[in-house]
């Protein structure tokens, strides 16, 4: 489990999110987010069923595949059920033990065959109190799992039948138009050339000063994608999840030393143009599923 926890946390911290915005997403609470990020099934002893629910919801927030780490969640699983069922059976010995020695003591009560008198016997308390608490104990936890726990695994039971994440707020910014929809596309100034630097940054030469350039993406899968402009994050584009064949553009007035990051969620396909080129990525993150950021950089000649 330890290795499934540190995987949701590399990959939480490559796509740039915080616990609490995960929590936001997931409806997961903080303390649960970080106990599975530690590997921390001890956690979650009182409600261990719930687990592979939160390590599946939790992994296709962050665009991860669940089938890949379900064998070490449910052994992880299974071995605390081993661990717990041998606590209790030492427990139950150890009780056991404990009344054989109270009975025992209580043969001492006989004398010779002849019992001792009955208003010189004495009321064994302390087993009577055991007995007691045994008994009010079976009570509490039958009412505790009646009222709390049987509902709970109800509800999510059929939270789940569709395999899908449930609880994710939709995003307001989330609309099915097109933010640039207004825009009439109009021909290119001049002819701009992109250079690459190194895998991850590129030059922009050859523009016009004040021209408008135009980046856009066109998503091949559900991507999630940030766009920072001179280090700074902007919400034209916004940041979220883009759909399959979405397509995201960045409309700006080219200066030199102007600078744009795009942060994908997932790189692997998708098609980038800069005006009509499209920029094919270096070889060595063109097959990327993670975190990637990709950097241009304005410079005029």
């Amino acid at each position: 489990m330890k290795n499934v926890g540190l995987r949701l946390k590399e990959q939480r911290e490559e796509v740039g999110f915080t616990l609490e915005e995960m929590s936001a997403k997931t409806k997961i609470t903080v303390p649960q987010l970080r106990a599975l990020e530690e590997g921390d099934l001890d956690f979650f002893k009182e409600d261990i069923s719930y687990v592979p629910y939160f390590v599946r919801f939790y992994a296709q927030a962050l665009y991860l595949d669940y089938e890949l780490m379900r064998n070490d969640v449910d052994a992880a699983i299974k071995e605390l059920h081993h661990t717990q069922k041998l606590n209790v059976i030492k427990q139950n010995k150890q009780t056991e033990e404990n009344v054989k020695k109270r009975l025992t003591g209580k043969k001492s009560d006989v004398v010779s065959g002849v019992l001792r008198p009955a208003g010189k016997r004495k009321v064994d308390y302390s087993l009577l109190s055991l007995l007691v608490f045994v008994i009010l104990l079976l009570i509490t936890l039958s009412v505790i799992f009646a009222v709390y726990v049987l509902p709970m695994i109800n509800d999510s039971n059929s939270r789940i039948k569709d395999d899908k994440i449930i609880g994710l707020p939709v995003n307001p910014n989330d609309t099915n138009q097109n933010p640039n929809e207004d825009h009439t596309d109009v021909p290119f100034i001049s002819t701009v050339s992109v250079s690459k630097v190194n895998a991850r940054e590129y030059d922009i030469k050859g523009y016009v000063a004040d021209e408008e350039i135009l980046i856009s993406v066109t998503f091949v899968r559900d991507v999630w994608m940030k766009v920072y402009i001179d280090g700074v994050a902007t919400d034209n584009p916004k940041s979220k999840t883009y759909r399959k064949d979405d397509v995201m553009e960045i409309r700006l007035l080219a200066r030199d030393g102007l600078d744009v990051m795009l942060h994908f969620g997932n790189l692997k396909d998708n098609v980038l143009r800069v005006n009509d080129e499209v920029i094919d990525w270096d070889p060595s993150i063109a097959n990327w599923l993670r975190g990637m950021k990709i950097t241009f950089r304005f410079k005029g000649e």
